[in-house]
């Protein structure tokens, strides 16, 4: 190991300790040795030679094989001058797709570590950090496609993440030093997927990457919408043939500010204007959500514990009912009634997360804040589902360009070959 490797390992041990200042010494230290190692092996992999034709595929938390990796997977994996694997944190996953014939591997087994070590690319839905073992990735390019066009403030916009207060720390040696951790989470080389010039906007600062690296070419997982796929029969026809109102909410500051559902919603009266009306409310819960749906209302139906894929739920929706989650945005491009039940809306901006927009100007359908403006907003919808459709439109062409309201997988396929691969 040369002298300036040693030096560099040396000031990011300072770093550390500087960084860890509200921990008990046994915590802290804990903390300081494993910072230490994330960066010194992050610093170190950017000198292992990359594959010019290796690119490595994540997404979901590492959790899933779903969204807009999963399809640029399937796709590139079709072109014999490509080596495409894919990196997962989960068991099932990897053995499920070891299984189709696909390359995949746990992200912390020898061959997931020798390919992330060799990947010349990295394709990701969330942070290298989330998806993949961001140790091993210092030397890579990165295509984030994100997984979702919304209004929640996240990573370098957000001031209650780390990265947000080391950029901006007053301290400028805390700052100096802070930044050599904040860039653990990044590649050499890092881009990131947004969707029209609105949002392009606010990912430089979100993502921490120069304008010229925010690229607009859509979400893939969209393409969905658009054509029929042996992918639909994953939906049960009971669904697919249903009038449906989808309840898709958001997370509540992880958990934390949840309310309990039975709260909220009188599911009684709820099921009685189902009945009536001939519609199935179907309740896709976040992870994080707080309290049980009861199980004896025939038009009431828990789905969140079912591996549905949400655009494909999203697709086969009549009415789209949310609060402040991203899915309302692509639910767009499907031109239906989008309702806002927004109970907590003021306790949410104040302690779980602030917005880009304003609330209300890119909202385009009506906004209640308690159950019975609730069932008397969905009757309306049910019987006049053309109600806010040129607001819908509206808003529609913020999140996204004319360009990206179809399908795109093509098009990112081809950007990725030749200009990030060459």
């Amino acid at each position: 190991m040369n002298g300036k490797l040693i030096d560099y390992i040396q000031i990011i041990l300072l770093l550390l300790i500087l960084l860890s200042v509200n921990h008990k010494p046994l915590k802290k230290l804990k903390l300081i040795a494993k910072r230490a190692l994330v960066v010194s092996l992050h610093f170190c992999s950017r000198a292992i030679p990359k594959k010019r034709n290796l690119i490595v595929f994540g997404g979901e938390n590492g959790r899933g094989f779903r969204g807009n990796t999963k399809y640029l997977f399937l796709e590139m994996r079709k072109k014999p001058q490509l080596d495409c694997v894919w990196i997962s944190k989960n068991d099932q996953v990897v053995a499920q797709l070891n299984k189709q014939g696909y390359q995949a591997y746990k992200h912390h087994s020898p061959k997931g570590v020798y390919y992330q070590l060799r990947a010349k690319l990295v394709i990701h839905s969330h942070s290298i950090n989330d998806d993949f073992s961001k140790s091993f990735l210092g030397g890579a390019i990165s295509y984030n496609t994100w997984h979702g066009v919304g209004l929640k403030k996240v990573w370098g916009a957000n001031k209650k993440t780390f990265s947000y207060k080391i950029l901006h720390e007053k301290s400028w040696l805390k700052r100096y030093f802070g930044t050599f951790v904040v860039k653990t989470n990044q590649a050499k080389t890092n881009y990131v997927v947004s969707t029209s010039e609105a949002v392009s906007s606010y990912y430089p600062e979100t993502f921490l990457v120069p304008e010229s690296h925010v690229l607009q070419l859509g979400q893939v997982r969209n393409d969905v919408f658009f054509k029929e796929t042996e992918e639909d029969l994953l939906i049960p026809e009971w669904i697919r043939q249903r009038k449906v109102i989808m309840y898709m909410p958001t997370h509540r500051n992880f958990g934390k500010l949840e309310t309990d559902i039975n709260l909220v919603f009188d599911f009684q009266k709820l099921n009685q204007l189902c009945v009536e009306k001939g519609y199935i409310f179907l309740v896709k819960r976040h992870m994080y959500s707080s309290g049980q749906v009861p199980s004896i209302y025939e038009n009431i139906i828990d789905i969140s514990e079912e591996d549905y894929d949400p655009q494909l739920l999203l697709k086969y929706s009549d009415i789209l009912l949310t609060d402040y989650s991203s899915c309302y945005t692509d639910y767009l491009l499907l031109d239906r009634p989008v309702l806002f039940y927004s109970y907590d809306l003021t306790l949410y901006l104040q302690k779980s997360n602030q917005m880009y927009f304003n609330y209300f100007d890119v909202t385009p359908g009506p906004k209640v804040n308690d159950f019975s403006n609730l069932l008397k907003e969905l009757k309306g919808a049910m019987e006049d589902p053309t109600s806010y459709k040129e607001d819908r439109e509206r808003v529609l062409n913020i999140f996204y360009a004319k360009e990206n309201q179809g399908e795109v997988l093509q098009k990112q396929v081809h950007y990725i070959e030749e200009h990030l691969l060459k």
